[in-house]
């Protein structure tokens, strides 16, 4: 449990976010959806969009994200504002269409795939392994897991994420506190793996 006293609310914090809540996200992370990390692994932003304009600097704005078609339309419209290519693959009863995936100049993928927005869709563990072994083939590609929803499940247990899958290596796991405390909170966190968190530090904290 955090507990702060008055003086500590005016000190500053790590630039990663406030330690005690990194560690609570990752206990909470590791425990509930497989997701291998650490409280140094863990970077807190206000909004999943201020995120994506960090992920936008960690990657380069010459990257071409392929995105799930129809999607997130705020996420879509934050890359294409911070001028990056953006494909649109369409989605299925799995999620993501890997083969229109595989066919495209994507390099990164932003996939929804615990409960695939809009449509609801859960992707396979067995597409989850082909997504991640095309985001294997070159050091530039990755996956974006936005894990939208994956706290609201009435039954069975959660499909592993794909970051826990993936051993925390080319995925960047994304997740909020809106939809389960308050969207007024506008509080977001990302997993990233440590070669991006090195990068974020050299930009942004060197």
């Amino acid at each position: 449990v955090m507990s702060y006293g008055s003086a500590e609310l005016f000190e500053s914090s790590h630039p990663h976010g406030v330690d005690e809540l990194r560690y609570e996200i990752s206990k909470y992370l590791r425990q509930s959806r497989g997701v291998v990390c650490q409280p140094a692994d863990v970077l807190i932003g206000a909004g999943t969009q201020y995120l994506i304009m960090i992920l936008s600097r960690l990657l380069g704005q010459d990257t071409i994200i392929g995105m799930e078609n129809p999607t997130y339309l705020q996420v879509y419209q934050t890359f294409a504002a911070l001028n990056h290519t953006v494909v649109p693959i369409p989605v299925d009863e799995n999620g993501m269409q890997l083969e229109e995936l595989f066919c495209s100049e994507a390099q990164v993928a932003y996939v929804t795939p615990s409960h695939q927005y809009p449509l609801g869709a859960v992707m396979p563990v067995n597409h989850r392994m082909k997504l991640l072994n095309w985001a294997r083939e070159k050091s530039n590609r990755y996956i974006i897991e936005d894990d939208y929803d994956s706290e609201f499940r009435y039954q069975g247990k959660p499909i592993p994420s794909l970051q826990g899958l993936g051993e925390g290596k080319k995925v960047i796991y994304m997740g909020t506190f809106s939809k389960v405390i308050s969207p007024a909170i506008r509080m977001s966190y990302m997993v990233l793996p440590k070669n991006l968190m090195k990068r974020y530090d050299d930009i942004f904290n060197g």
